[in-house]
């Protein structure tokens, strides 16, 4: 089978088939030794967080993990907690960090709005923030941000993640650089 289809395949598993599967994954396709090096530590991770009162979960961690997976997909991801705590950001992909020139460090704990500047369109705000009031998962684009000040058009998908209790715990946010 191909990568693709392998790591899909693992991704969409719970927790146990895919801890048991992704060594097999990392194997048979040479991934990258940091894969796999970070594979082996996952009991002791707790997310890519310099904030100790910022501790995550055990289902955001898992997340997190998973995302970080994704890291070089050609779309950037972001992980965001719930719409009750200000979506407070827990990971982006290493493309959203290219795509905005912000690093990891600078958004943790940040909500997504910072992209925003002074000629972003009001109208697709407002459907973001609708989306995330009544948990509904929704696509805009508007014009956002990079860290140096540099306008782009983004078309941003917002999907909420339920957590294992059934209630939406997080956002995975898709980001990607239009003409």
């Amino acid at each position: 089978m191909s990568l693709r289809s392998d790591l899909a395949a693992c991704l969409a598993g719970d927790r146990t088939s895919f801890r048991a599967s992704f060594p097999d994954v990392v194997a048979s396709h040479d991934i990258d030794a940091r894969m796999a090096a970070f594979h082996d530590g996952i009991e002791a991770f707790e997310g890519p967080t310099d904030r100790p009162t910022d501790a995550l979960d055990p289902w955001t961690r898992e997340l997190v993990w998973r995302l970080w997976l994704l890291d070089d997909a050609p779309v950037g991801l972001t992980l965001s907690g719930p719409a009750y705590q200000d979506n407070p950001i827990r990971y982006v992909n290493n493309t959203f960090r290219e795509l905005t020139g912000y690093g990891l460090g600078d958004v943790l704990g940040a909500n997504p709005r910072f992209l925003q500047g002074p000629d972003t369109e009001a109208e697709p705000v407002a459907d973001l923030r609708e989306a995330t009031s009544i948990w509904e998962p929704v696509t805009v684009e508007l014009r956002n941000y990079r860290k140096d000040g540099t306008p782009f058009r983004n078309r941003v998908s917002l999907v909420p993640i339920e957590g294992p209790d059934g209630s939406v715990g997080n956002w995975v946010g898709i980001q990607r650089a239009i003409d």
